[in-house]
């Protein structure tokens, strides 16, 4: 019998995709606020990645003694190394939902052509054990971020982010084809192997 993990996170829109992209390679898991209490996860950092992923999986790990995943990902802009990285969603606020987060960076990007809109969308997920073993896996995704929104099959940057092969932005794809293109679905897929 599998494990059933548990999502440490306090963000739903964001424990939902990665459920479902776990969900999409064989692996079961649910957000633990459907389970537990809300908690109080440690202060990411500025600089990792890794370590907010792992950090956040660690602790709901050992607070709530079941195994869990993290995830930290983030928007990279070339055109603008100063904006968003690993501290996208403190950029945008944390509170703030994804429609206003992309009206956000409709609005910061007004005077950039499309040309200089190329973006990298990074998802690190961390699997932890309440015994402190870690396996992570990294992934990423490169498109253009538009400025409009378009798409209902995604929520979040996915209505932003225009995948130039496809001709389409990632919100516009079915799970069953956004997933596999995906720099969260990539990252799970990574994952599951190494699980």
């Amino acid at each position: 019998m599998g494990i059933d993990w548990l999502i440490a996170s306090n963000n739903r829109g964001k424990s939902d995709d990665l459920r479902r992209c776990l969900a999409y390679y064989g692996v079961s898991a649910s957000q633990y606020l459907t389970r537990y209490p809300r908690l109080n996860f440690p202060a990411e950092t500025t600089t990792s990645y890794v370590d907010n992923a792992v950090g956040k999986a660690r602790f709901a790990a050992r607070a709530l003694q079941q195994p869990a995943i993290a995830d930290d990902s983030g928007l990279e802009l070339p055109a603008r190394p100063d904006l968003f990285g690993v501290t996208t969603a403190r950029d945008l606020g944390v509170a703030v939902s994804g429609s206003d987060r992309n009206r956000e960076i409709i609005t910061t990007l007004n005077s950039l052509p499309l040309a200089q809109r190329r973006a990298v969308m990074r998802a690190t997920l961390a699997a932890a054990w309440p015994d402190g073993r870690v396996v992570v896996a990294q992934a990423t995704v490169t498109g253009y971020l538009l400025p409009v929104q378009i798409g209902q099959y995604s929520g979040g940057f996915d209505r932003l982010f225009w995948l130039p092969c496809l001709g389409r932005t990632l919100a516009e794809l079915p799970d069953q084809w956004r997933i596999p293109l995906s720099h969260r679905g990539q990252a799970a897929q990574q994952l599951k192997q190494q699980l």
